[in-house]
C-alpha cells in the first residue's frame, strides 16, 4: 500500500503494489470472497482491518489503496471506518464511476484510491477534507510512493529510477514487475524494499496483471518466500 505501479504493456495492465508496513500486521495470503449475486474478488487480507489494500474482480476491476494523500498528516483516531474497507466497498460497487461520485469518505483517514476498469483509470486522492479526482491516461506508465513515509524528494527520486528502469526494459511481464518491486536501491529505508528498524518495512508484494477476458493475481510474501498466485476468467 505504499509503492504502486501501473505499466501497460502489449494489451496487458499490470498493477503492482508494495506493502510497507509493521511487520506485526502480516497479511494471511490471498483469498476468494463471494457475497450472494456479486461476483467473486480476489485480495490480500489483512487481519486487523478485515479489508485490503489491493483487490481484483471477476468483472476485470482492479483497485488498490496507498495510504495518505497529497502530503504526510498526522493520524487522528478513532476513524470511522478502516481504509482498508474503502478498498472492498470499491472493487465490490456496481458502478465504479458513481463510486466514486457518491461515496463518503468523512471520518476516514487520508487516501489515495487507483481503479483501474479496463478503459479507465481513475485516481482519487482524500486529504481527509476533500476529494480530488483524476482521469489518468491508460497507455502510460505511473508510480506511486506514500506520503506518509516518502517526503517529496525522495518520492522524485523513486520516479526517476522507475522512468529509468522503464526506459531500458524491452519485455515487461508479473515477473520482471514483481523482480523491480524487490529492489532495494542501495537505501534501506527507501529503496523500494525498505525496512526502517523492524518498525515498518516491506511485508508483500501483490502484482496484477489485468487483459480483456483475464487476469492474474499473484501475492508474494517476503519473510515466507511464499507465492500464490490465481487466474480468473471474468464475467
Amino acid at each position: 500500500m505504499c509503492t504502486v505501479t501501473y505499466i501497460p504493456f502489449q494489451g496487458v495492465r499490470f498493477l503492482t503494489s508494495n506493502r510497507d508496513e509493521s511487520p506485526m500486521r502480516q497479511s494471511h495470503g490471498l483469498i476468494s470472497s463471494h457475497h450472494h449475486d456479486q461476483p467473486n474478488i480476489y485480495y490480500p487480507l489483512d487481519p486487523d482491518s478485515r479489508g485490503s489494500w489491493i483487490a481484483l474482480s471477476e468483472t476485470g476491476r482492479a483497485v488498490c489503496l496507498l495510504n495518505g494523500g497529497y502530503e504526510s498528516f498526522i493520524p487522528n483516531p478513532p476513524y470511522r471506518m478502516s481504509r482498508g474497507q474503502v478498498i472492498m466497498d470499491a472493487v465490490k460497487a456496481e458502478d465504479a464511476n458513481r463510486y466514486v461520485d457518491t461515496y463518503d469518505f468523512q471520518g476516514i483517514a487520508p487516501f489515495t484510491l487507483l481503479i483501474d476498469g479496463k478503459s479507465f483509470l481513475t485516481e482519487l486522492v482524500w486529504d481527509g477534507d476533500q476529494k480530488h479526482l483524476h482521469s489518468l491516461p491508460i497507455d502510460q506508465p505511473q508510480i506511486w510512493s506514500s506520503a506518509t513515509l516518502y517526503p517529496p524528494d525522495v518520492r522524485a527520486w523513486r520516479k526517476s529510477l522507475f522512468e529509468k528502469w522503464i526506459s531500458e526494459t524491452d519485455v515487461l511481464d508479473s515477473d520482471s514487475i514483481i523482480e523491480f518491486h524487490q529492489m532495494a536501491n542501495g537505501d534501506n529505508e527507501n529503496g523500494f524494499v525498505m525496512n526502517r528498524n523492524e518498525v515498518v518495512r516491506t511485508l508483500s508484494i501483490t502484482n496484477i496483471a489485468n487483459r480483456e477476458e483475464s487476469g492474474t493475481i499473484v501475492h508474494v510474501q517476503l519473510d515466507m518466500q511464499r507465492r500464490e498466485e490465481v487466474l480468473i476468467h471474468y464475467e
